[in-house]
């Protein structure tokens, strides 16, 4: 096995890359050569395992679904939006793997709207809020770094930049909806207005709804990338982790839901079960993506910190490498 690896690595076409990869600097990189980055990232994902991360990651964010729900919905009936229902059905189709998945969030949707619940600024909806940040709460752990340009938080302030995230995400949740029931109904007046005809006008809403979709995407990671990490200097909201992230997690959860759809057999086999075993993969596998982008950007920042300490002449902070 060891000659096989050997053989490859030693390979032409192997060396060919690696030597071109030492001079290759991709967008976001900060000027950092690819070798540099991908060294560095194989050297710190060996030595904190991503599979284990990942898990405890997605765990958190699913004992944090209810409440996170709970929190979210009793906001819901002070928004002055029409349609919000039929819209929040439609990202939660555009988001779910399969026909079965999707029914289980609508069901739980369904609930929250329109089953009453007296909780604003009272102690429950205090406590939801709090259990809700869990999940962030979980993924801000996995975050902690021995590294250069990394510092350490306590746990009191962990929590608190978790709940400040899990408000910011919430409101940034609400946002897109917003902006797609009205992107909706500003663009059917358009399209009124110039005669244009129905399949046409069909299209161009679609088109818009998954830019919403893709954007909100992006924004939830970039706002996680940029104040979730405990560093000294807060990384660029278009960073090279978060548009690998969030092109891995759209592509992903389609392909995904596409295997699914026309492959898997989970319902089959497991039945009812086979459904919430679904979320939880979609969830795992997100967790997982995000964690990658995470490393990458935690690559680019401790080699360009690293190299500005040796500049400068000061030791290099290197006590979280092995």
């Amino acid at each position: 096995m060891v000659d096989v690896e050997k053989l490859v690595l030693e390979s032409k076409p192997v060396q060919w890359l690696v030597h071109r990869s030492k001079s290759l600097v991709l967008p976001g990189f900060e000027g950092i050569p690819l070798y540099d980055v991908i060294v560095f990232f194989l050297k710190e994902t060996a030595r904190e395992s991503l599979v284990e991360r990942a898990a405890a990651i997605s765990f958190n964010f699913l004992l944090a679904i209810p409440p996170f729900f709970i929190f979210l919905f009793t906001l819901v009936p002070f928004i002055p939006l029409q349609n919000i229902e039929p819209t929040l059905y439609d990202l939660a189709k555009a988001v779910t793997p399969n026909e079965n998945t999707y029914q289980i969030v609508r069901e739980m949707i369904h609930d929250f709207l329109y089953t009453h619940r007296n909780t604003l600024l009272s102690f429950a909806f205090i406590l939801s809020f709090y259990y809700s940040s869990n999940g962030v709460m979980g993924m801000l752990r996995s975050f902690d770094k021995l590294l250069p340009g990394f510092n350490q938080r306590l746990w009191w302030q962990t929590r608190l930049t978790a709940l400040k995230l899990t408000v910011f995400l919430v409101v940034l949740l609400l946002a897109t909806v917003a902006l797609i029931i009205m992107q909706g109904t500003i663009m059917k007046w358009v399209f009124e207005m110039l005669n244009i005809r129905d399949s046409f006008s069909q299209l161009g809403l679609f088109a818009a709804r998954w830019l919403l979709i893709i954007l909100l995407f992006f924004s939830i990671i970039s706002v996680i990338y940029r104040f979730g990490p405990a560093t000294k200097k807060k990384w660029k909201f278009i960073s090279a982790g978060s548009t690998f992230a969030t092109i891995s997690m759209i592509v992903v959860t389609l392909g995904f839901s596409f295997w699914v759809t026309n492959f898997a057999q989970y319902n089959q086999i497991y039945g009812s079960i086979g459904t919430v075993l679904i979320l939880m993969l979609v969830i795992y596998f997100n967790s997982f993506i995000l964690l990658i982008g995470f490393e990458l950007n935690t690559s680019i920042s401790t080699i360009r910190e690293i190299a500005r300490q040796r500049e400068a002449g000061e030791e290099p902070e290197i006590q979280g490498l092995s």
